[in-house]
C-alpha cells in the first residue's frame, strides 16, 4: 500500500475526500490474493473514480487497466486513447480489449456485456490478475432493483437481491465491487477535487431507447422510488438458504452405481432449504437456461409434499430432469429429450448440452457428440463409476481427442456469492474442481447484511 499524500499522480489526486480514499483502503486491505488487481475502465465518471482511487492508495504495478472497445460507436477508439494516457501518467499498465464479433440485431446492450465480461476474463486469465473490480454504484443498484421490480411476481424473488458485491464468471474470474454503497455523484465529486473532471460521457447514457435510461430518468424525477429499492435483505435471506441448502445436499444426497442422483427424504415438508437445494441440483442437471419459474416451483413443492401420502415410484419432470420417489429416496437424472448434437472443427471448444465444455484436440477431423447410452445423457459426476462412458457419443476416428469437461449448471458461468455455498455443494457432488474462493471475504459479509462497507 502506498500513502496517498507522497504518491506522484500528477496531479490526479490532490484533495482527496478522505472517506472515499478510506474505503478504497479498507477494501484493498481486505484482500487476500495479492497478485495485481485488474480494473475495468471505460472513461466514465465512476470507472475513471475508481482508478484514480485505487491508484491513490495501491501501487502502480498493482494495476492493470482494462478498457473494452466495443466497436459500437464512433470515437471508442479514441475514447480508449484517453484512457491510456490517463494510466501512462499514473504509472499503471493498460490495455485495450476489442470486441470483434458483428452487431447483434436485437439485445444489443446484453450482446455488449457478455462480450465486455468474456473478454475481461480472458484477459485476467492471461495476465494472472486476482480479479476484476468494476465501478458499479448504489446508483446502478437501484436502477437493476426497480427494474427486475417491474418484471417480478414475487417480492422474494431472487433477482431482487440486486447486484451483488462479487460475482464468479465463467468459472475463473471474480469480479468485485467495492463502489456499491457510494452514489455516482460521490465519485464525481472525488474526481472534481482530485482535478480529474475530464471524464467521458457515453451517449448512449442518454439513448431512452435503453431501459435503463429510462429508469435513470425515473428515479432522478421522483427519488421517493429509491427507498423501497433495498435489496439486502433478500440478499442476506439467499445467502442464508444457500448454506443450509449446501448442507442439505452434503448430508442426504450421493451418486449410486449408475451415476444416478439420490437424495434421501428425511421429511415431506417443501422447506425453503430443501426447495433451495433441488432447484440447484436441477439446475446442475438439466442444464436449463434459466431457473424454475413460479409454476415449476409451485410443481416441485407439490411433488415433496405428495410423499406424506405415500406416492412410491411417483414421478414429475422440471427443468428437464426426471425425479422420481424411490425407496425414501428422490432420483433424479436428466430426462431423454431435448438432446442436441454438436460439431466440433478441429481445435474448436464448444457447449454440448448446456452441461459440458467439449475441446476437439484434433488437428484434422471433426468432432461430432450427441447423447448415447441407456438413459440418453446421463449426468456426469467427474467419477470413475462406469456412468462417464454412457454419457456422450463420440464419432469413432477424432484424431488426437478430446477433453470433455461437465459444468455445475449456471454457476458455472454466472455465480453471485452469495450463492457459493450451495454451488460448492454441489461441486462436491459431482467429483468436480471447487469453485475458487472469492479474494474479497467481505463481500459475503456483505451479501448476509453483516457489513455494509468495503472492508
Amino acid at each position: 500500500m502506498s500513502d496517498p499524500a507522497k504518491s506522484d499522480l500528477s496531479g490526479d489526486t490532490a484533495a482527496q475526500p478522505p472517506a472515499y480514499l478510506e474505503l478504497l483502503r479498507r477494501f484493498c486491505a481486505s484482500l487476500t490474493d495479492r497478485r495485481p488487481l485488474g480494473v475495468a475502465v471505460s472513461g466514465g465518471s465512476d470507472s475513471l473514480g475508481l482508478l484514480i482511487g485505487l491508484a491513490a492508495v495501491m501501487r502502480p504495478e498493482k494495476l492493470v487497466a482494462l478498457t473494452v472497445d466495443h466497436g459500437l460507436r464512433a470515437g471508442s477508439a479514441e475514447e480508449a486513447r484517453r484512457v491510456k494516457a490517463r494510466c501512462r501518467r499514473l504509472g499503471i499498465r493498460h490495455e485495450t480489449l476489442r470486441w470483434q464479433s458483428g452487431q447483434p440485431v436485437t439485445g444489443l446492450q446484453a450482446a455488449a456485456r457478455a462480450a465486455r465480461y468474456g473478454l475481461l476474463a480472458e484477459a485476467c486469465e492471461r495476465l494472472g490478475l486476482s480479479a476484476m473490480v468494476t465501478a458499479h454504484t448504489r446508483d446502478d443498484q437501484n436502477e437493476t432493483l426497480v427494474m427486475r421490480q417491474a418484471r417480478s411476481t414475487s417480492e422474494k424473488a431472487p433477482g431482487l437481491a440486486g447486484i451483488p458485491p462479487a460475482t464468479l464468471f465463467d468459472g475463473r474470474m471474480w469480479v468485485l465491487r467495492p463502489l456499491l454503497d457510494c452514489h455516482r455523484e460521490q465519485v464525481r465529486q472525488f474526481l472534481r477535487e482530485a482535478g480529474a473532471a475530464d471524464w467521458i460521457e457515453d451517449p448512449s447514457n442518454q439513448d431512452p431507447r435503453f431501459e435503463r435510461v429510462r429508469v435513470r430518468a425515473r428515479l432522478a424525477d421522483h427519488p421517493a422510488l429509491r427507498q423501497g429499492s433495498d435489496g439486502a435483505d433478500i440478499a442476506a435471506r439467499r445467502s442464508r438458504l444457500a448454506r443450509q441448502a449446501a448442507g442439505l445436499i452434503d448430508e442426504r444426497c450421493h451418486v449410486d452405481a449408475a451415476g444416478l442422483l439420490r437424495m434421501r427424504c428425511e421429511a415431506h415438508d417443501p422447506s425453503d432449504p430443501a426447495m433451495a437445494a433441488l432447484e440447484a441440483l436441477i439446475d446442475w442437471l438439466g442444464g436449463a437456461a434459466r431457473p424454475l419459474d413460479r409454476r415449476g416451483k409451485a410443481t416441485l413443492a407439490s411433488f415433496i409434499a405428495s410423499g406424506a401420502k405415500g406416492g412410491e415410484g411417483a414421478a414429475t419432470n422440471l427443468g428437464r430432469v426426471l425425479i422420481r420417489r424411490l425407496n425414501g429416496h428422490l432420483v433424479l437424472r436428466r430426462e431423454n429429450r431435448d438432446i442436441g448434437k454438436l460439431v466440433l472443427e478441429p481445435g474448436e471448444t464448444g457447449i454440448w448440452d448446456r452441461r459440458f465444455e467439449i475441446r476437439n484436440l484434433s488437428r484434422s477431423t471433426a468432432l461430432k457428440v450427441a447423447g448415447g447410452g441407456e438413459h440418453g445423457i446421463m449426468p456426469c459426476f467427474g467419477r470413475d463409476n462406469g456412468a462417464s462412458q454412457r454419457i456422450l457419443t463420440i464419432e469413432e476416428g477424432v484424431v488426437g481427442g478430446y477433453i470433455c469437461q461437465a459444468l455445475a449448471g449456471r454457476a458455472s458461468r454466472i455465480l453471485p456469492v452469495y450463492q457459493l455455498p450451495v454451488a460448492q455443494a454441489v461441486a462436491r457432488l459431482a467429483g468436480l474442481r471447487p469453485f475458487p474462493a472469492c479474494p474479497w471475504p467481505a463481500a459475503m459479509k456483505q451479501a448476509v447484511g453483516e457489513t455494509t462497507k468495503a472492508e
